[in-house]
């Protein structure tokens, strides 16, 4: 059962018992561990700390290397697993799996292509705050906006964060495919509008409005930037502050600068794939890293005099960090450099007070030393960046993905050298990888910013299974003028979900994500629960937890994303299901999932807060005015029968019939045996169908029933499908 916080009133109940604790929330926008279970997790933080976690990833059994083959600037196509060889500190390594991404071919191939996420481009749009003037910033917005439309392919993934001084590196949104989303992220950089509130994804993969048309959001990015005024307080604050000498303050703002930065390639660390850091900022004082190099004539001319003044003995005159660079900020350069090619990713560097035609940026040095450092490029004087940046993403648009399995490999926080090497490829050959890995550290070791991304990665990944069993069940119900109810039915196996924990409170998070045929996420919800293991008893462990939660979604075809986490050992399981809404104003007849009935008692029941709950539509299983809960992955015996409730929007008059087909796991069409018990009638615009599966001679195993419904009068018929278990 669900535990409330102390001095808090239990809510009420709905039908079944689904209990649901008082007090308003938003749905979209929970905290990442909640109300309902920060007491409860205060309370037993002292024994959780004291047991071991663990974590599905902790064992790294496949490293997985993704590799880049240039020549004369151009991809090179058509390797062979046969034309590479992975080297591991001195040991050579067996290729256990590989895989090749060509970005060149049609958008329409690559979509339908299930590409691993370690072999997709990978963006970091980062904009620097504290060295740009606000209007750059606009120009910025719009910039890195039309990259995204026009220059990207719709696989990359980008992300977005902000860097100022006083508030060091910030991340606004995930990685993600999502383009509706990461235009507004441009266009908001982590600054909500006054009188609007902001949508709060945990994994923030969500910042901005679900609804909002994406060309809108594309043509009014940067139009009403609201933290113009603060940035450029910011400017004054740090104006204020040079009571120094420039070379200290221009030491000092870099050695924050590069702090941050190397913060933000520990956090990349985390993310599988080639990373590409687009570093929007109108640069910085590069005197302090490069001395007279830097420098202006003028300023050359006086380091000449400097010299004179030290060949006639008059050395404390001379101001040596001028002259070659203070070492200082070069070490914390190179620190900075090193740990981005570690983390495998690279500084593109993008000159922002350079899209002014006609102008000169006197800091762009800064932003060249930075991006050569890192192994990327400077790109400046471009309005468009897509054409600006089109060499490097032609270079990048094809990617060799090399799986390899290292033997005996001991989990010591050691950075581990990685090595690729061409065998028989034409002359002159350059190939980029990764230098190397470190192996994942234990779950409790993880940041939660390295914890957050990992989960997240898991999410856009769509890699299901896990270590904890799961399984969900959508079903859309239509509401007149609005978007349509769609329940999400979650069933957590039990022994995988407590698994390491006997007492106490478990800590449950689950996200759950509809993305249209676009990767574009129309609504989802994050839902943090505290499950107290004793008062539950056994119920949990042998069963599970069964969550009851919805999305609001227009018609069309979804894919949904649902992940489970055990918050205290960060034991996971992610399940993708694809979900049609159909458009019940079009008079087509359409059919829900088939729902299976399952006796009251079987789970420890959940269900989203009071506030969370969708207004002003009734409890949807119903049948014979009785309420039920269906199952999400329903089991019958060899050889037994298993109920059905067949519910079906715009049936018309005629009588329905009924017919079943199922699928194996091989993909295997087989008949199956369905009949229809009775017509419970016509309810809220639902007609209710009770009928029986016989399951007959069907072997043992997983299945997908598919159930179609047919209307003689009209002739019309629908389809929908199940999972289903046929036991022993």
């Amino acid at each position: 059962m669900q535990k409330s916080p102390p001095n808090r009133p239990r809510g009420t109940s709905g039908p079944l018992g689904l209990a649901s604790p008082p007090g308003r929330g938003r749905r979209i926008g929970l905290p990442m561990l909640g109300l309902l279970a920060v007491a409860l997790l205060l309370a037993a933080a002292s024994s959780l700390a004291q047991r071991r976690q663990f974590d599905d990833t902790t064992t790294v059994t496949l490293v997985e290397v993704p590799v880049q083959v240039v020549v004369d600037g151009d991809p090179l196509k058509g390797l062979t697993k046969d034309n590479f060889e992975i080297v591991e500190g001195r040991k050579k390594q067996d290729i256990v799996s590989f895989e090749m991404v060509d970005l060149s071919v049609t958008e329409q191939e690559v979509a339908n292509t299930d590409i691993p996420v370690a072999a997709r481009r990978h963006f970091l749009a980062l904009f620097d705050l504290s060295s740009t003037d606000p209007q750059s910033i606009v120009r910025a917005q719009k910039a890195a906006s039309e990259l995204v439309l026009d220059g990207l392919h719709p696989t990359d993934l980008v992300a977005v964060a902000t860097y100022s001084q006083s508030r060091g590196p910030q991340l606004v949104l995930g990685f993600t495919p999502d383009r509706n989303q990461i235009r507004q992220a441009f266009y908001a950089l982590g600054v909500v509008e006054a009188g609007r509130q902001a949508n709060v994804d945990p994994l923030g993969l969500v910042v901005g409005d679900l609804d909002a048309d994406p060309g809108e959001a594309a043509q009014t990015a940067g139009a009403g930037f609201d933290a113009q005024a603060e940035l450029q307080d910011q400017r004054t604050a740090t104006a204020h502050m040079r009571s120094r000498e420039a070379m200290d303050q221009a030491k000092n703002d870099l050695a924050a600068m590069t702090s941050s930065l190397e913060a933000i390639a520990g956090m990349l660390a985390a993310v599988e794939g080639r990373k590409h850091v687009l570093f929007l900022s109108e640069g910085f004082d590069s005197s302090v890293l490069t001395g007279t190099s830097g420098m202006s004539p003028q300023e050359q001319q006086r380091m000449m005099e400097e010299a004179a003044k030290a060949g006639e003995g008059r050395t404390w005159e001379v101001d040596n960090d001028a002259r070659f660079g203070n070492s200082e900020a070069q070490g914390a350069m190179r620190r900075m450099a090193d740990a981005f090619q570690a983390a495998d990713a690279v500084i593109q560097t993008i000159d922002i007070g350079g899209l002014v035609a006609g102008t000169h940026n006197k800091n762009a040095d800064g932003l060249f030393y930075m991006a050569n450092e890192t192994g990327g490029e400077m790109f400046t004087n471009y309005n468009n960046l897509g054409s600006a940046m089109q060499e490097m993403l032609q270079r990048t648009s094809v990617t060799y993905l090399l799986g390899y399995q290292p033997k005996d490999l001991e989990y010591d926080g050691k950075f581990r050298n990685i090595e690729v090497k061409l065998k028989n490829a034409p002359r002159g050959a350059r190939v980029t990888h990764r230098p190397g890995y470190y192996p994942t550290r234990p779950y409790d070791q993880q940041s939660p910013m390295e914890r957050r991304l990992r989960i997240a990665q898991k999410v856009v990944g769509g890699e299901e299974g896990g270590a904890i069993g799961l399984s969900a069940l959508a079903t859309p119900f239509p509401v007149p003028g609005q978007k349509s109810y769609v329940p999400v039915l979650l069933e957590l196996e039990g022994q995988s979900l407590t698994a390491g924990q006997s007492e106490g409170v478990l800590p449950v998070e689950i996200y759950a994500y509809a993305q249209d045929s676009e990767g574009t996420v129309r609504d989802f919800f994050a839902r943090p629960l505290g499950l107290d293991v004793g008062q539950t008893g056994p119920l949990l462990k042998q069963t599970g937890l069964k969550y009851f939660g919805h999305l609001d979604l227009n018609p069309g075809e979804y894919t949904l994303r649902v992940l489970v986490r055990n918050a205290a050992t960060g034991a996971s399981g992610l399940e993708v299901t694809t979900l049609e809404v159909p458009d019940t104003t079009s008079a087509n007849l359409s059919l829900v999932p088939p729902l299976a009935p399952e006796p009251i008692g079987t789970w420890v029941l959940a269900r989203e807060e009071e506030g969370e709950q969708r207004e002003g539509v009734e409890f949807p299983f119903m049948m014979e005015g009785q309420p039920f809960l269906p199952a999400a992955h329903p089991t019958v015996a060899k050889g037994g029968t298993l109920p059905l409730y067949l519910f079906a929007h715009n049936a018309g008059a005629g009588s329905l019939t009924a017919s079943a087909q199922v699928i194996t796991a091989d993909g295997d069409v087989e008949p199956a045996e369905i009949s229809l018990a009775n017509d419970a009638g016509n309810a809220s615009g639902v007609s209710r169908l009770a009928a029986e599966f016989q399951a007959g001679s069907l072997a043992p195993g997983e299945y997908t029933l598919l159930v179609t419904v047919r209307n003689l009068a009209t002739s019309q018929q629908a389809n929908a499908s199940l999972p289903i278990r046929i036991g022993g």
